[in-house]
């Protein structure tokens, strides 16, 4: 073989095995690269289903009426609902699931449901195990008890008082009131109970939940909420989603501040569903104040 051939030959095969040697890079890096996982939004595009959650025990957010869960967040889980359909392009079921307070954390965190709406506040904590939407509600932690309760022991600084386990109640309790008793209960429902019983002078929650609780279980007993002029705390509530699924918080986030569009006038979808559920004379009467509807309408943070 001829010294030409021979080099051209080398040269040949080289060229091959560099090619080959590309080509094994190339698909290493397909290989190695992430794959992209399916979010929110692709699996309800592909089931038609949006599996959401709220309390059972939080009247008017989300509550039992004729065996279904009725309220406030189940409206705005409807509007969130509509939105996703048009999104998709395909008809969106929304299925309803009761959650508590213990559960309604790790149901999000689990993936087995999308959304929770109710009351629930954001926290770092919480933070650092989901997201959060924009807040869609906010509202003073107190403490109700029953006027003839109050005759006897007056301050809320020695009374023993219920809450629902896995809230941020304790903590403000703990905080504000230290030399107060905290019994903790499953829920509000069986905290309220205990209070029927007189196993504690009172409970503790944001004062519209404590107000329609009390209208369900006792509506024809004199309550108060104390302190009566200031709160424990202020709590705004948010909807909990999926942790990095930024897509689909994008779209909750739009169909929230949608809603709420006309909100500084005291007019559009959200008054309309405040209305709805906050006017029930029926139920119960809590105003939108000033200071609220201010706070949620600075929620829209987005240029047009």
């Amino acid at each position: 073989m001829g010294r030409r051939h021979a080099e051209t030959k080398w040269a040949s095969r080289r060229g091959a095995s560099g090619r080959l040697i590309a080509a094994v890079a190339a698909i290493a890096l397909v290989l190695a690269a992430p794959v992209a996982e399916a979010g929110v939004l692709d699996r309800i595009k592909e089931t038609g289903v949006m599996r959401a959650g709220t309390r059972a025990d939080a009247v008017p957010f989300g509550f039992l009426e004729d065996g279904q869960l009725v309220g406030f967040s189940v409206d705005l889980l409807e509007g969130i609902r509509a939105a996703a359909e048009r999104h998709v392009g395909r008809p969106v079921r929304l299925d309803l699931t009761a959650v508590t307070a213990k559960d309604r954390i790790e149901k999000i965190e689990s993936g087995r449901i999308d959304i929770e709406c109710g009351i629930t506040t954001p926290t770092w904590d919480r933070e650092a195990k989901i997201d959060f939407s924009v807040p869609f509600f906010r509202d003073g932690t107190r403490v109700l008890a029953y006027r003839d309760t109050i005759k006897q022991k007056p301050d809320i600084a020695t009374m023993t008082i219920g809450i629902a386990s896995g809230t941020t109640t304790a903590k403000i309790l703990t905080d504000t009131l230290p030399t107060a008793t905290i019994k903790e209960y499953p829920d509000m429902t069986a905290a309220m109970a205990a209070m029927v019983k007189g196993e504690v002078d009172g409970v503790a929650n944001i004062g519209v939940v404590l107000l329609g609780l009390s209208h369900e279980l006792e509506p024809r007993r004199s309550v108060v909420l104390l302190p009566r002029t200031d709160t424990l705390g202020t709590e705004a509530m948010a909807c909990g989603l999926p942790e990095n699924d930024s897509r689909w918080r994008d779209l909750v986030n739009h169909a929230l501040v949608d809603l709420m569009v006309g909100i500084e006038e005291y007019r559009g979808p959200y008054v309309d569903l405040y209305d709805k559920w906050f006017g029930r004379r029926d139920l119960m009467v809590y105003p939108l104040d000033r200071s609220t509807r201010d706070y949620l309408g600075d929620v829209d943070i987005w240029a047009r």
